[in-house]
This record gives structure tokens, sequence and C-alpha cells, in this order.
């Protein structure tokens, strides 16, 4: 491994008496060859960004092929930096992820599972938080490169969801883009670094993207270069890194940001303008709830359970996804309304817990309105199964599942007409018997209707009609066109396997029969959620709205609850 702190050259070298000027500070984390890895390709030119980054004026730690403990090191040596500097830091190598972090694995990492990848590499998250000790004046940039690494459990290959903090720019891209951004638009004065995305094409860019505020402002200029003597600033006008910063406070907006200015520049050239911000944030209730609620801290998980709470009280978030955009926010301040709170659209505390509670009772009584319903459907189910000959006649059978498809007897009635199916491929002949087996396994009309017009006395010709009025959604069922639609309706919830999970289990629970708990939903399960959309009332497909889910996963938290 080798470990390079180096000094900025100008504070080296000068031979001022007066103190040198802070230096920014970056950090290059370059992993490219892993004994128990496919090695990168195209890692070096990060690396080779040192040069270029000392005559920008910065000092540089580097971290080149690096286990967790130096990968470790080399951020300890950034912390040292000064909060008020400018931060870059660029991570390059194999990258694993779980469900709510991500981390650059060092080389020695071999398949690190969830409980071990902590020792074998460092947090993105951890990265992001020392950015954002720098807001505005922050760069994290992330080299990918597709090569093959084996993971231990719960983890996947690659860099998972980036939630980005206030003030923190975030680039990912493969390794010698990356370097070639920084060299032309990064430390590139003035630059818009917006437009320079946009014009790149080949980088992904998260969180701060300002065209107003520039990594490196207009007017400071690389050490060594021949320049006029530096003349203080007047106090009408303001320098370069105060004009930088205060266009990143106006950028972010948040009295935190205007605060770390007032702090670096109490009788700075805005300083009036920054208090009287300040103040307004301090007496403004929307500003105020806002504070609360970014001092909850609310995680990815945390946000998406008060997203269904919201759902189950039937205030409309526009998806449960973790993000509070304007349905979220909207949903709110409707519910906020509905309690008498002051209504800002954001939540503190006390709020999040009266929803949760409010949620937790309304997810009870749908349960109790559901059980109701569900046994009024079970005694009607169990008096047409009398009415109906009680598996006699297969008129009786076929008449009770086109009521009750997934009723308490669809089991047995559907062994039942199985029987009879059975006996009337024993008595038919060898053709009529071979041509309805073709015919039934094909299940598709067109092959259902060559058997009939094959046979149209055939022993099948019933069970052959009946399919096809299933199948062309006569008698209840749905077409062909209207499953595609609830299937693509359901693949777009992007349910992982563990919610699935969840549903199956609760479905179980409540005694529907999905069959085996597994995350697959197969015939059995449709017919569990089918039975469930039933009995509360929803639209019975066998296929999950979002509706649907928030009902299952509400009930779900309500059971464990209690």
């Amino acid at each position: 491994m080798s470990f390079r702190p180096l000094a900025m050259a100008a504070a080296l070298f000068s031979g001022l008496a007066a103190q040198a000027a802070q230096a920014d500070t970056a950090l290059l984390m370059v992993n490219d060859r892993y004994p128990h890895a496919q090695n990168l390709r195209d890692a070096r030119p990060v690396e080779e960004l040192r040069a270029r980054l000392l005559d920008a004026g910065f000092n540089v730690v580097v971290v080149s092929n690096g286990n967790g403990a130096d990968l470790r090191e080399g951020l300890s040596r950034l912390l040292q930096a000064d909060e008020e500097e400018r931060i870059l830091i660029a991570a390059v190598g194999h990258f694993a992820r779980s469900n709510t972090d991500s981390w650059l694995l060092g080389t020695q990492a071999n398949e690190p599972s969830l409980a071990t990848v902590g020792g074998d590499g460092i947090s993105i998250s951890v990265l992001m938080e020392v950015a954002a000790s720098a807001p505005g004046r922050s760069i994290v940039m992330f080299g990918l490169e597709r090569r093959r690494i084996d993971l231990g459990a719960n983890l996947s290959a690659g860099v998972g969801r980036i939630d980005a903090p206030q003030g923190v720019t975030v680039l990912a891209g493969a390794p010698d883009d990356l370097a070639d951004f920084t060299t032309n638009a990064i430390l590139i004065p003035g630059t818009d670094l917006r437009q320079a995305v946009e014009e790149a094409g080949n980088l992904r860019a998260f969180g701060f993207l300002s065209s107003a505020v520039p990594f490196v402002p207009e007017a400071v200029a690389a050490p060594g270069a021949q320049q006029p003597p530096v003349q203080p600033p007047s106090p009408s006008q303001p320098g370069a890194d105060e004009t930088a910063l205060w266009n990143a406070a106006l950028e972010l907006d948040t009295v935190g940001a205007y605060r770390a200015y007032l702090a670096r520049y109490p009788n700075g050239f805005f300083a009036v303008d920054a208090q009287a911000r300040v103040n307004a944030f301090e007496n403004d209730p929307t500003a105020i709830a806002r504070a609360a609620e970014e001092a909850l801290g609310l995680n990815s998980t945390q946000r998406q359970q008060i997203q269904r709470s919201l759902s189950i009280l039937e205030y409309d978030t526009r998806g449960i996804d973790g993000i509070f955009g304007t349905g979220t926010r909207n949903a709110i301040r409707g519910w906020q309304t509905s309690r008498g709170f002051t209504v800002t659209g954001y939540l503190d505390g006390p709020q999040v817990n009266a929803l949760g509670q409010q949620a937790a009772v309304r997810a009870a009584e749908l349960e109790e309105a559901a059980r109701q319903a569900q046994e009024a459907r079970d005694r009607a189910d169990r008096a047409y199964w009398q009415v109906t000959g009680q598996g006699a006649s297969e008129s009786g059978l076929r008449a009770y599942l086109e009521r009750y498809p997934d009723g308490l007897f669809a089991e047995q009635a559907e062994a039942r007409i199985d029987e009879i199916e059975r006996a009337a491929r024993a008595e038919a002949e060898a053709r009529d018997r071979a041509a309805w087996d073709v015919a039934r396994t094909t299940d598709t009309v067109p092959a259902l209707r060559a058997y009939l017009n094959d046979f149209p006395d055939g022993a099948f010709q019933q069970q052959a009609q009946a399919r096809i009025d299933q199948l062309t959604g006569s008698g209840g069922g749905f077409t062909a066109q209207q499953i595609a639609q609830f299937e693509a309706r359901e693949a777009a919830l992007n349910l992982p396997p563990v919610t699935r999970s969840l549903i199956e289990q609760r479905l179980a629970v409540l005694g529907l029969e999905p069959g085996r708990v597994d995350g697959r939903f197969d015939d059995r399960t449709r017919r569990a959620i089918r039975r469930y959309q039933q009995a509360r009332g929803l639209d019975v497909t066998g296929y999950l709205n979002q509706t649907a889910v928030v009902r299952l996963l509400a009930e779900t938290v309500g059971g464990i609850l209690q």
C-alpha cells in the first residue's frame, strides 16, 4: 500500500514571514489491485490528479491500493483539514452495497459480508458526513468500473442509493472521465459545474449542483502564477472567497448556511443581510418546522413509514419511496389541517408520534371491518355450497366456482372437477383424449377452439368452452389484455422479495392460504390476494396495486405492535 500525504507546495517553499493561507484539501483513494477480485483497468488517471491538485493549491492525501485500515487513516488525515476549506474526495475501486449503505472496499477484502464489510472498507455515508462539513465547497467522486468481485451475505456489488447532504456535490462515472472532468472543469476558476456536467454527458451528478457557485471562484489563481500585489478588500468590496461562500448560502437557503457565513465573516460585506435572513427563519413557522424535521434525521425507512401512515389515513402522498416531495408535503398539510396543527408541511417529533398512533388505530379499524366482512362472506359461501349440492354434480361445482372462484370450497370443487374430467378422459376415444390433452396443456383460446372444431361432440366439449370463457373474460374472468395491465401495474411497484414474503405471511395469518411463503406469487398466492381484495371491498384482480400493498403492510405493522 502506498500512502502519501503531500503538503501544499506554497506552504513548504514560501519564504514569507506571514502565515500561509489555508489550503484546500483533496483525498484520493485509488484501489485497482485486488488479490481476491478482478483488478481495475482504468483507475490510474484519478491518482495522477495529485500533481494537478497540488498545482491548484490543494493539500493532497493519496491512498493507493490500501486495505480498510489504510482507507480510514486517509480519511483521518482529511479530517485534520479546517472545516472552512474546500474538500474534494475521490474514491475508486470495488464497491459493495446493502439496503442502507455502501462501502469502498480495501484491497484485502475477501468475500466480505454485511457483518465484516465495515472492517474491509470505508463507509460512503461517512464520506458524505465529512464532506457535509464544507457545504457548497465539497465534491465527492466515485470512479466506477464493471469488474467481478465475490461478496458475502446481504451485500451486492456497486454503489447503492446516494443521499447527498446539503451543499455536497456527488459525481459518479468512469475513473478516466472523472479525471478529465476534474482537470477541465472542477479546477478551472469560475466554471459553471451544472452546465459542465450536462455538456460532458458521461457523468451522473447528485446533490448540490449550482450554476451560481463554482467550486473554484473566478478570482482564485494557482500558486506560483505572477499576480499583482494583494490588496485587502475594502469594506465596500467583498473578497472572492467571501462572495463564493455567500453565493453558496443563498443557493442552500437554510438557516445553517447563513449561520456558517456569519461564523466565518461576522463583520462581512453580507453580514447584515445574512443576519436578517437568520432572523426571518427564526420567526417563520414553516422555517422553524423544517428545521425541527431536519433535526429528527429521518432515514429513508422512517420516511416511508410516515408515507404509509398518511396513505392509510387517505392522504395521497403520490408514492411511498422515502422522498418527501410535493405530494407528501401536501398530504402532511392536509393531515395537520384535520388535526388542528399549524399547517407547515413539515413534521416534528410529537406530530410523527401522533400520526403513527392515528394510523395504527385506523389500521385496526380497517382490519376489524375486514374481519366482519369476511365472516359475512364465509356464511354466504357456505350457504351457496349447500345450495349447489355440496359437490354432488359437475354443474353444481361449476356454478359454485363461477360465483366463488376463491371460495372456502374452491380447492375441493376444483379437485372434484378434475376427477370428473379424468373420468371423461377415460371414456373418450384415444384420439379425442390426446387432442384434449394437447389443448388443455397449451391452455390458449386458439388451442381450445381448435379442439372444439375438430371434436364438436367430444367428451371434453363442456370443459373446453368453460376454459375459453374463463380466458376471454366471460363468466367473471379477465381478458389477456386486462391481465397484462394488472401485471404491469404490480411490476411497477418494484416490490423486493422481503416485502413479497411479508405480504404472503400476512395472507397466511388471515387464513387465506397463500401457499408457501417464499416471495414468489404463484396461483395459490393469487387466489389468496383475490380473497383478501374481496373481503376488503377492493377491486378483485389477484394482483396488487399501491392501495392493497399499503393496507397489507399497515396491517402487518399493526399486528406486530399488538
